[in-house]
């Protein structure tokens, strides 16, 4: 969920890439030298951690969520909004991104939160992975998908969007660049508290623009400073891109998390996290209507 420590990591990350080590090398797209996928490998990597389901009493085809943790991975916050989507009639996958590559809790806040490795640039092929698991689950809508996306899972939702508007050609595929940018199907998106500093690549103007997005930041935020999203949205915007933001007031992050790491810049807020769902599940009623 926190980008908690990221401040302190950034002269090291600096300090590593200067050494010219070949695992943190920037010639590809993921920008740290990671062998990047095909589409199809990078959804049989994710398929064991990603946690698929659909309402009890579906008759058909459901629209579906696809759910991005922050990156120290899984908490309580996911399972609390899947069980409300669920009950609304709403299928869901959670993406265990940091599982997936093996990440545990302890390597998720030492180097995932610390920005030394998975960044949301490379993370967002975990978007379009998730994408392909969704649409060959005959169970699920594939015309009437979701996004979602917490801290780093919001980083994430906003460079997969990014890779999107700027349509990546289909050639990189074969280069090995990583799974082409197909966000088809995906109706609308929505990110919690998002990082949105550096090393964030996209600058807002290149988002998929029939995609609406809305974003939901933290007044207090002191892990993902709210003014970085609202200079990266006022930029989307004048581009032409409307984003829903709001601002909540004297909220910090993971507001909505009702099982916080021990952080003193973490308050839960009940009232806030009950607010939160309720208003993104109108969201979902009127973006992924039939």
């Amino acid at each position: 969920m926190m980008f908690s420590f990221f401040l302190r990591a950034i002269p090291a990350a600096l300090a590593i890439a200067a050494t010219g080590l070949g695992a943190y090398a920037s010639s590809n797209a993921s920008g740290f030298g990671v062998p990047q996928r095909t589409l199809q490998e990078q959804a049989e990597l994710l398929r064991p951690f990603t946690d698929i389901r659909i309402p009890e009493m579906a008759t058909g085809p459901v629209p579906a969520v696809l759910m991005f943790h922050g990156c120290d991975g899984l908490r309580q916050v996911q399972e609390d909004y899947a069980r409300s989507a669920l009950d609304a009639g709403y299928g869901v996958l959670i993406i265990g991104s940091n599982a997936a590559r093996g990440i545990d809790r302890f390597a998720a806040m030492s180097q995932v939160c610390t920005g030394l490795r998975l960044w949301g640039r490379e993370r967002a092929a975990d978007v379009f992975a998730g994408l392909y698991l969704a649409r060959e689950d005959s169970r699920i809508d594939a015309s009437r998908l979701a996004l979602i996306g917490w801290s780093h899972g919001g980083w994430t939702v906003l460079e997969a969007l990014d890779d999107a508007g700027r349509q990546v050609a289909p050639e990189a595929l074969e280069h090995g660049l990583g799974p082409v940018p197909d966000l088809a199907g995906v109706r609308t998106a929505m990110t919690l508290y998002p990082y949105c500093g550096f090393p964030m690549r996209s600058n807002g103007r290149e988002y998929a623009r029939d995609i609406p997005l809305h974003a939901i930041l933290a007044e207090n935020d002191m892990i993902a400073p709210p003014g970085d999203c609202e200079r990266l949205f006022e930029r989307s915007e004048t581009a032409g891109h409307r984003v829903d933001v709001q601002v909540w007031q004297g909220l910090t992050h993971a507001f909505d998390e009702p099982n916080p790491p021990p952080d003193p810049r973490i308050n839960f807020d009940i009232d806030a996290a009950e607010q939160a769902r309720s208003d993104w599940l109108e969201t979902l009623s009127l973006e992924l209507a039939p």
